[in-house]
């Protein structure tokens, strides 16, 4: 009796890319030389948190200098992990510096003056809208407020650096009935600048102001400002004189209608 013929034998699987050898025993080469096995897919990198929340707070105007900190430390934790975030931790550091530098540039300015904006005039001069400026600024029918505390027994006060103008029918300390500046050169010295002023603001420079024959209140007195040696170099030459009450303020302009 003759034996069937057997089916032939199902040959042997072709290794995998990947697997350790082709015969599938760990630790022999592979058909292009060195070792092969199975491998992980490879990770996604993870964003770093404190980059993200540096970010956010540079954009929200946080407490200052927390979001500057946060980027610097995340960019130390982004190098040695290995983590993303680069972009949001370098974002934040220089958001969070130019808004620094930006309130800081506000602070300094504010202080100063610079970023008052001086009172608003019609046509005439008049003031119509209330303003910061210097003592220069003041001009004839100008009514203003300044700190300076007005001397008893003396017509000269001492000027504030800066004053704040406004309309005559708003609260004030003074209004200026004659403003005059005097000749340029070298400073005349103290006595005669006050020489020059009490002739400049005497009773009938105020008469020619308030009108003939009009009487002043009781709570106001006539005063004068004049320059000082230290900013006459400056270009500072004005004399102003004003009325002012010593005591408080006063709404209204003593001005005459035909002055």
């Amino acid at each position: 009796m003759s034996t069937p013929p057997q089916p032939p034998s199902s040959p042997e699987p072709y290794p995998q890319w990947g697997q350790e050898g082709q015969s599938g025993q760990p630790g022999q080469p592979g058909p292009h030389g060195g070792q092969q096995g199975w491998y992980a897919p490879p990770t996604s990198q993870k964003t770093n948190t404190l980059a993200v929340v540096a970010f956010v707070m540079s954009l929200l105007c946080a407490i200052p200098l927390v979001p500057l900190i946060l980027g610097i430390v995340a960019l130390t934790q982004i190098r040695d992990r290995g983590e993303k975030g680069r972009g949001f931790a370098i974002a934040a550091i220089v958001i969070h510096s130019l808004t620094l530098v930006f309130y800081a540039a506000v602070l300094a300015f504010g202080f100063t003056g610079v970023l008052d904006d001086g009172p608003e005039r019609d046509t005439t001069g008049q003031v119509t809208a209330p303003g910061s400026g210097e003592l220069q600024d003041i001009r004839m029918g100008d009514c203003f407020n300044t700190d300076d505390k007005m001397p008893e027994g003396q017509k000269d006060a001492e000027a504030s650096l800066s004053v704040k103008i406004v309309p005559c029918d708003q609260p004030h300390k003074g209004e200026a009935y004659a403003v005059f500046e005097l000749e340029d050169g070298p400073f005349p010295g103290k006595d005669e600048v006050h020489s020059t002023a009490e002739e400049k603001c005497d009773s009938t420079a105020l008469a020619d102001y308030t009108g003939a024959g009009a009487a002043l209140p009781e709570s106001l007195e006539p005063y004068y400002y004049v320059p000082q040696s230290g900013s006459w170099d400056a270009g500072h030459h004005k004399v102003t004189c004003f009325v002012a009450d010593a005591d408080g303020s006063s709404t209204g302009s003593v001005r005459g209608t035909g002055s």
